[in-house]
């Protein structure tokens, strides 16, 4: 990695759920997919579908690192929910 490279909120998340998952003390469903909730929508839209039509959960995670899990059904029966 350069110096330059920042990680984003999601793969800050992915590593820490890795390393408690490697502990047996993860709080994320073992088939997540980690999304950054700041990605524009539909980009963020379709990744959320393809990892809910793979049966995974989705891990959205926002800028300042928390979370929202979402499981499969939830995605793919009721999208993402940004309709208000």
């Amino acid at each position: 990695m350069t110096k330059d490279y920042v990680e984003s909120p999601a793969s800050r998340v992915m590593s820490e759920a890795i390393d408690l998952a490697i502990e047996e003390r993860s709080p994320y469903p073992e088939r997540s997919t980690f999304i950054n909730a700041d990605t524009p929508a539909p980009y963020r839209e379709r990744a959320m579908r393809r990892a809910a039509q793979e049966g995974q959960f989705v891990v959205l995670v926002s800028p300042d690192c928390s979370t929202r899990v979402i499981a499969p059904e939830e995605v793919l029966g009721a999208g993402t929910g940004d309709a208000a």
